[in-house]
């Protein structure tokens, strides 16, 4: 079994750190559009390799990986985070648990296999620049536009984006030549 409490604390403090902020999320909206891709292309590699298609977008990943990874109940109940205090897009509660649940995995994802990228951090990224999303009739909601989720394949298929600060910024303010 492989648990990394401190690194599922510094998740779940990550996720309860976020400043859900609608003018953020608009001003961000290309970049968070951005995100959202990467997030499904990440997740759906990692879903395909670890096994996990089922429940894609939002498969246990980390479960997948190793049965018995352990997460404290009470770090779980923490990342409840509410409507109320998130507007109308929030972290899902499903959504924060399985971000807490790898993050317990520690190093062993990037030690098995290190040709895949942390699938988690878009969607961090995602919330740092404003706010969350919803699900709805197969696509992600950002409440300034929709993306479509689509298979787990054609998802996994697509190349990788860069989500540094710098190309985001640059994609929210226009840049030439960034997409």
């Amino acid at each position: 079994m492989v648990s990394d409490p401190a690194a599922a604390r510094r998740m779940a403090e990550r996720l309860a750190a976020v400043q859900w902020d609608d003018d953020a999320a608009y001003e961000h909206r290309r970049s968070r559009g951005r995100l959202t891709r990467e997030f499904l292309r990440r997740t759906a590699q990692w879903s395909l390799t670890v096994g996990a298609e089922e429940g894609w977008p939002f498969s246990d990943l980390a479960g997948a990986l190793d049965p018995e990874v352990a997460v404290d109940p009470a770090l779980l109940d923490a990342v409840q985070i509410g409507a109320a205090s998130a507007g109308a897009f929030p972290v899902r509660p499903e959504a924060a648990r399985l971000m807490v649940r790898w993050a317990a995995l520690g190093e062993l994802p990037r030690q098995r296999f290190p040709q895949l990228s942390d699938p988690y951090e878009p969607l961090l990224v995602l919330f740092g620049r404003g706010g969350g999303y919803s699900l709805s009739h197969g696509s992600i909601e950002l409440g300034y536009g929709s993306f479509p989720i689509l298979s787990v394949a054609e998802r996994a298929a697509l190349e990788p984006v860069p989500i540094d600060e710098a190309t985001l910024d640059a994609l929210d303010h226009g840049s030439p030549g960034v997409r």
